[in-house]
């Protein structure tokens, strides 16, 4: 049986960890560039992330979205290869960030890509 190796989900702080790596990260949109060519997400641990795009926006992009994406040397920036746009939801972004936490302090029982840096 093949063992499947999904995105994990991370917060800001976790991103140094997985520099070169395709994480998932969800966040408010701050600011769009006003070329289209990025945006500023804050993470659900409340840190502004800019998120680098492969080609302008033609689409508005607010509220809660989550990025897919490599996360750069700079680990506040995330080379954006797909994101969901989930607009203005009511959502608990802390409880979003202590469910991340848990994912990986519980690793076992979660599926995702490990980095050297882990258990």
């Amino acid at each position: 049986m093949t063992e499947v190796q999904a995105n994990p989900r991370v917060n800001a702080s976790m991103l140094p960890r997985y520099e070169g790596c395709l994480v998932n990260l969800l966040g408010k949109v701050k600011s769009v560039d006003q070329n289209g060519a990025s945006f500023v997400l804050t993470s659900t641990d409340n840190v502004d992330i800019e998120i680098l795009l492969p080609e302008s926006l033609e689409d508005s992009v607010e509220g809660i979205t989550e990025v897919i994406g490599q996360v750069c040397p700079n680990p506040r920036q995330i080379n954006c290869h797909q994101y969901v746009n989930h607009g203005d939801i009511d959502m608990d972004m802390n409880m979003y960030d202590e469910a991340v936490k848990l994912t990986h302090e519980h690793s076992k029982f979660y599926l995702y890509m490990k980095t050297d840096n882990e258990n």
